[in-house]
């Protein structure tokens, strides 16, 4: 059925706007799996250099140094759209209109709320079954000094969720959905299907990127919880076919770790 004639299907206008973004990708979209993969190492190996590299006994140094990996990502990610793709607008479905970014961001909140119930549901379990000792995910950043902690309750509560959201929810979710599309030519036609197809089934695309998002955090303990939030998070992205929606839902539930920076000492 056409995305756009839908009166009678019986499903959602989110849903529905979620399908036409995704339509509008399919023409341009040039990039897959390389890309998000590249992007993805190029993350991790920032993360892994970290140590080498920088002198994390100085607050401001080690704050920054965090940032950059994920913020060189998701500028790579920017630029793989820009010139093998539509664009971010189309590739990463953020909002053109008011009214357009306030939809996206109700479902934002809405999932995101989930996720974080959710989330201190499963902590609160896990928990109560583990013996944690000193592998808290923030150990070691509640010293710093209050200024860089700010920045760093910022960095964890707006620009984190921004930037893993363009890596996961949309180079990631893009690459994979695009398998199903097929094939195309410079005119935009299909010439041939793609292998693995199955990996473009939106259900399948959720469940992925919500595993490859809690595997990427490294934190064993948590891998449940971050699961369940990485769900809950591609619901949003799948329900609004936006980023921004993936990207408010992310921020929600990074509130209490940003919160705790804070408050904690």
């Amino acid at each position: 059925m056409n995305a756009v004639h839908h009166s009678s299907a019986g499903l959602s206008d989110t849903y529905w706007r979620a399908e036409v973004g995704a339509t509008r990708r399919r023409r341009g979209q040039r990039w897959g799996i390389p890309a998000a993969s590249a992007v993805l190492l190029i993350n991790l190996a920032g993360f892994l250099a970290l140590p080498f590299v920088v002198n994390t006994r100085v607050a401001g140094v080690y704050v920054v140094a965090i940032m950059i990996p994920s913020v060189v990502a998701m500028v790579v990610s920017l630029l793989v759209s820009r010139y093998r793709g539509n664009g971010p607008v189309v590739d990463f479905g953020f909002p053109t209109t008011v009214a357009e970014l306030g939809g996206q961001l109700k479902t934002g909140f809405a999932w995101g709320a989930a996720a974080l119930g959710g989330g201190i549901v499963l902590a609160l379990v896990v928990l109560s079954q583990t013996d944690l000792e000193d592998q808290a995910p923030l150990a070691g950043l509640f010293d710093i000094p209050l200024p860089w902690k700010i920045v760093l309750a910022l960095w964890i509560w707006l620009g984190a969720p921004f930037c893993e959201e363009i890596m996961f929810r949309g180079m990631v979710w893009g690459a994979l959905e695009r398998r199903k599309w097929g094939l195309r030519n410079g005119l935009g036609e299909v010439v041939a299907p793609m292998k693995v197809a199955w990996l473009g089934n939106k259900w399948v695309v959720l469940a992925v990127t919500a595993v490859l998002f809690a595997l990427w955090h490294r934190e064993g303990w948590r891998f449940v919880v971050l699961l369940w939030g990485g769900l809950a998070i591609g619901i949003a992205r799948m329900k609004s076919g936006s980023v921004a929606s993936s990207a408010t839902a992310h921020s929600v539930n990074n509130t209490l770790p940003a919160c705790a920076i804070l408050l904690v000492s």
